[in-house]
């Protein structure tokens, strides 16, 4: 008897210690999974805009639900106060985004397909209608100076994550504009009305985005060998998070009651 309870024990001892041992290698491979990925890089045929956009397009359709400028467009109820409050808030981060934009452009040796898109980029962003942007009263809004520290964050970065942090807003622009295309209500009987105005200006806007999205995705894609997929999922993210500040800044009922 005594014998078997020995055996036992013996028997307890060495599982316990067998369950230590994989418990530690479960709790070590986990640990070094992101390195393994990482080094080995995405599998073939993946897209690493596509892994980016995946992991924030919660945060789009987050956007999507809860912006009163959305609302107000999808239902024709936009006023021309908000929208145009919405344009100068937009302008505004689009002039200070090109003074940081044109800085780091000037100290980039390379030349080549990504300093291209940036340099376009650049262009694009200063064609805006800056003449909409107010005068930033000290200090800028809480939404613009995340979206700017955001942005100098990866100022000493590789030049292909400047691509990451700048396509953020166009890919939004991009699935907002689709969304709404899709599902706003049909031509109306009566006459059109300021909103449905408004709506059509954003949206031809809007589309235009799409054309840079196509153009982001194609340079990060050539690129994303060289890429930090963790990091570039990290950085895209957190601009979502800009963008999503700056929607909720802009609140229709409150600009109207301004008015």
């Amino acid at each position: 008897m005594v014998n078997v309870v020995r055996q036992c024990d013996s028997v307890c001892v060495y599982l316990c210690r067998w369950m230590m041992c994989l418990w530690t290698s479960l709790v070590l491979v986990l640990s070094l999974t992101p390195t393994l990925i990482s080094s080995i890089g995405l599998v073939p045929g993946v897209s690493l805009y596509e892994v980016v956009w995946d992991h924030s397009e919660t945060l789009a359709e987050s956007i999507l639900r809860s912006s009163s400028v959305l609302s107000g467009l999808q239902s024709g109820h936009l006023t021309k106060h908000c929208y145009v409050n919405f344009l100068q808030q937009e302008a505004l981060y689009l002039h200070s985004a090109s003074s940081t934009l044109e800085a780091v452009i000037g100290r980039l040796q390379e030349s080549g397909d990504v300093r291209s898109l940036l340099q376009d980029t650049l262009t694009h962003y200063s064609s805006r209608n800056l003449s909409l942007a107010p005068l930033p009263s000290p200090p800028p809004p809480l939404w613009l100076q995340f979206s700017l520290q955001s942005l100098r964050s990866v100022v000493l970065d590789e030049p292909v994550y400047w691509l990451v942090a700048l396509s953020a807003r166009a890919s939004l622009r991009s699935f907002l504009v689709e969304e709404l295309l899709n599902n706003r209500p049909g031509p109306r009987l009566t006459p059109e009305t300021v909103g449905d105005a408004l709506f059509q200006e954003w949206s031809k806007d809007s589309l235009k985005e799409v054309t840079w999205t196509r153009r982001f995705k194609g340079v990060l894609d050539k690129h994303q060998s060289n890429t930090d997929m963790y990091k570039a999922i990290n950085i895209f993210r957190d601009h979502m998070m800009n963008q999503k500040s700056f929607y909720k800044a802009v609140d229709c009922e409150a600009a109207d009651e301004e008015e």
